[in-house]
């Protein structure tokens, strides 16, 4: 027996006719029907009776045709997982993130790449309303974004998932004056010197609910901003989930509070894609996995 033995009958079975099956399979009447007798013997059991009028199936046809359909819907089945499997490992996934959830991504692709080798990977850092501009305009294929889940409505030609609920912090020294704080309102690092990342969502906050704080330097370098903390020169404004991308030691010596924000509601990370174009199964293989990664690490 065989795969083509097996379609014939399904079909003959669907159609009630060998002419019928035997125009749908693109084969001759009498192929179908050499097929089937040929089943027929080597099972020693009869699965249709053939009559002028058609071609229906017996009893124990009926029970065998059913595992017979069961069998050629797995090897579809299989099939497409074997074209899917071709697909992610010959796909480019073009990724655009704000800072924060970088390290994890590394490790997302890393863990798709042992499994996918030939799967080719580009990670943008930029600021938020370039992650969505990139993403809108077809340069990426996925973009991640801290914003509050308020605002998300505004941007129609975009599709948003929720990955983890995440908010904007204050990061100082361990032996800042504001490290034993429980929570810091903006207005209150008047004389606090701030280093910022050269984001316009952060530095219009900034200017919104402090205007008057001393900003020592923007950069869209993080590094760069963590040693000014990490020297007790100055604070920043990050997310929670951006302290996972430094060494344990790194993070002991610096202490992240909560940032007391009005009227902004719940913040998450989120990811984005266009709404012009379908998910390709390689984007969302990697946001199902980030997403894990995300919601399985200590914060």
């Amino acid at each position: 027996m065989n795969i083509e033995q097996m379609q014939y009958i399904a079909e003959v079975a669907k159609t009630g006719s060998l002419t019928r099956a035997a125009e749908n399979c693109h084969i001759t009447v009498t192929g179908v029907s050499r097929a089937i007798t040929l089943f027929e013997k080597e099972l020693g059991t009869r699965l249709f009776i053939r009559s002028r009028a058609g071609t229906t199936t017996t009893p124990e046809g009926e029970k065998i045709i059913a595992k017979i359909i069961t069998i050629l819907n797995q090897i579809e089945e299989l099939k497409r997982e074997a074209s899917s499997y071709q697909e992610l490992n010959n796909s480019r996934l073009r990724i655009a993130s704000i800072p924060g959830p970088i390290s994890l991504l590394i490790e997302s692709m890393s863990d798709m790449k042992r499994e996918f080798p030939g799967s080719r990977f580009e990670i943008t850092e930029n600021n938020t309303q370039a992650v969505l501009e990139s993403v809108h305009h077809g340069a990426s294929d996925i973009g991640l974004v801290l914003l509050p889940e308020q605002t998300v409505p505004q941007y129609d030609h975009l599709r948003f998932e929720p990955l983890a609920e995440d908010r904007l912090i204050l990061v100082c020294h361990q032996d800042s004056a504001l490290a034993n704080h429980s929570m810091v309102i903006l207005s209150e690092l008047i004389d606090t010197p701030l280093v910022l990342y050269n984001d316009p969502n952060i530095l219009n906050l900034v200017s919104e609910l402090a205007p008057a704080s001393d900003i020592l330097f923007k950069s869209n370098n993080v590094d760069a901003l963590l040693r000014a903390v990490r020297a007790n020169l100055a604070v920043t404004i990050g997310t929670l989930h951006s302290l996972q991308a430094y060494g344990t030691s790194f993070r002991k010596e610096m202490v992240a509070i909560p940032l007391q924000l009005p009227n902004r509601g719940d913040s998450y990370l989120w990811s984005v894609r266009s709404a012009d174009y379908p998910i390709s199964r390689s984007s969302d293989l990697f946001i199902r996995r980030f997403k894990q990664i995300l919601n399985t690490r200590p914060t």
